[in-house]
């Protein structure tokens, strides 16, 4: 009798010991919702230990990368991560944005730093690919800086930083979920910016060293192996060498063409800038307007070759005015730089 009772405590201390490595495993995975997104972003583990600190669970899969082209929104600083289910890869692919399988996710985190370094979380994006498509999520983050919650809405925050080397203050515009679709486009679905192969080819310095961002996917088996003996790249603004017509052309790129090509929400005007677009007029050479109004700023061209200050271009992403500032949303300052750069690119040709 006390052998049966002995051995029925023992399988019920393994079941229990079972159990609890189960939950152990279970908590460290990435937990994806089937329907809405969680309501706050620690729920679904991409971060290691206190979601604050934005370590990657590179157990699970999650990997940090940057762009050599990076969107400009207000001078955000950005941190961005991808997750890839096991098993399953992305196409190697240079003609666009890399086809991401079902259950990835990107995740791109906004936040601002103050004159000693010490940042200020603002907001988290999820894209995450389900069967039928790409699904948005954005998660505003508390006060606290302890966690983020799960906003439909979006609202607007006025945020003192140092920005642009001087301490500035900015009306930083959380997106809606609606809004997502004005820059996320393709055919009228929602589609990523960032993963394109040029745009991705470059280093990074790993928790466990520097090595290409291409090689390191591949190694990790989330991208396929590329069949080019020489991948192109896109410049930084800053890169030392690259021709100014390359910079520019990957910042219009980046910027722009999200909604500046054929598939784009402003397919309509005529206007495409993609990367490797080399039909001049609807670049925006000696282009009039499709719709005139306020946006032109009296000027007739969208790009005058060797006027930029007579260019529509450089003049809305100058303006500060709602009805006329490119892009119209995502920024509220203009980009300095940037600006710079067109124009020095427009005055070249």
């Amino acid at each position: 009798m006390n052998r049966i009772k002995y051995a029925t405590i023992l399988v019920m201390v393994l079941l229990l010991l079972g159990q609890c490595k189960k939950d152990e495993i279970d908590q460290g995975a990435i937990n994806i919702p089937a329907g809405k997104g969680h309501t706050l972003l620690s729920t679904y583990n991409f971060f290691e230990g206190n979601v604050a600190d934005l370590i990657p669970n590179s157990e699970a899969g999650v990997l940090p990368y940057d762009l050599n082209m990076p969107l400009f929104s207000d001078y955000a600083s950005k941190k961005r991560f991808i997750y890839v289910p096991d098993g399953v890869s992305i196409p190697f692919d240079t003609t666009g944005t890399l086809d991401l399988p079902e259950g990835s996710v990107l995740i791109k985190h906004f936040y601002y730093e103050d004159a000693n370094g010490v940042e200020d979380y603002v907001e988290t994006r999820l894209l995450i690919r389900r069967s039928d498509g790409w699904y948005p999520e954005t998660y505003e983050w508390n006060d606290e800086q302890t966690d983020a919650t799960r906003t439909v809405v979006g609202g607007a925050r006025t945020i003192s930083a140092y920005v642009d080397g001087q301490m500035q203050t900015v009306s930083y515009q959380i997106p809606n979920q609606n809004q997502c679709k004005n820059c996320h486009a393709n055919n009228g679905k929602i589609e990523p910016i960032g993963p394109v192969i040029q745009n991705l080819n470059k280093d990074y310095a790993y928790a466990n060293g520097t090595s290409n961002q291409l090689d390191r996917w591949i190694a990790d088996g989330i991208l396929s192996s590329p069949s080019l003996s020489n991948i192109p790249d896109w410049p930084g603004m800053d890169h030392p060498t690259a021709s100014l017509n390359s910079k520019a052309r990957a910042y219009l790129a980046v910027n722009c063409a999200s909604c500046h090509r054929l598939e784009g929400s402003a397919a309509n005007s005529g206007f495409y800038l993609e990367y490797y677009n080399t039909d001049s007029l609807s670049l925006g050479f000696w282009k009039t307007p499709v719709a005139a109004g306020s946006g032109s700023g009296g000027l007739q061209y969208v790009i005058k070759p060797g006027a930029a200050d007579e260019s529509i271009l450089l003049y809305r992403m100058i303006s500060d005015q709602v009805d006329e500032r490119m892009p119209e949303i995502g920024r509220s300052v203009s980009h300095t730089e940037g600006i710079q750069l067109i124009r020095d690119w427009i005055n070249a040709q």
